[in-house]
């Protein structure tokens, strides 16, 4: 909290030193102001040099990732033939058996007329319904 007020008091007394000086010799405080001037152009060139750079670095890596990320597109991407397709939809929709489709749910109706679709059904879980009365397709 200190060293903020006499950094302030220092900047302002920068300033005022500045002023005075050029009002006392205004040639001097042209030249002083063309060197800062080129003092500061010269600063920004490096920053601009130094953002240059970062960012060349940034692209370099994303580009060595890149053929990563193509594989994972290649296996889950549902725009590339042949790729697995994990999504929800896919797995409802079932798969064909020489061009019929064979759906991959089942469906249960009780004797009270009530029926669910679920997926599908091993032998075994079809048996155990079936033993209860159970209707499954």
């Amino acid at each position: 909290m200190v060293v903020g007020k006499i950094g302030g008091y220092l900047a302002l007394g920068l300033i005022g030193a500045f002023l005075i000086n050029a009002l006392a010799r205004p040639q001097q405080a042209i030249a002083t102001g063309a060197a800062l001037s080129s003092t500061g152009a010269g600063i920004g060139g490096i920053g601009g040099g130094i953002g240059d750079f970062l960012s060349s670095v940034g692209q370099g890596g994303a580009d060595l990732f890149q053929p990563l990320w193509e594989l994972k597109n290649l296996v889950y991407d549902s725009n590339v033939s042949g790729a697995a397709n994990v999504g929800p939809v896919a797995q409802i929709s079932g798969e064909t058996n020489r061009g019929v489709n064979k759906p991959s749910s089942s469906t249960i109706t009780w004797s009270s007329g009530t029926t669910a679709s679920v997926p599908s059904l091993s032998p075994a879980a079809k048996s155990f319904y079936s033993a209860r009365g159970v209707s499954v397709t």
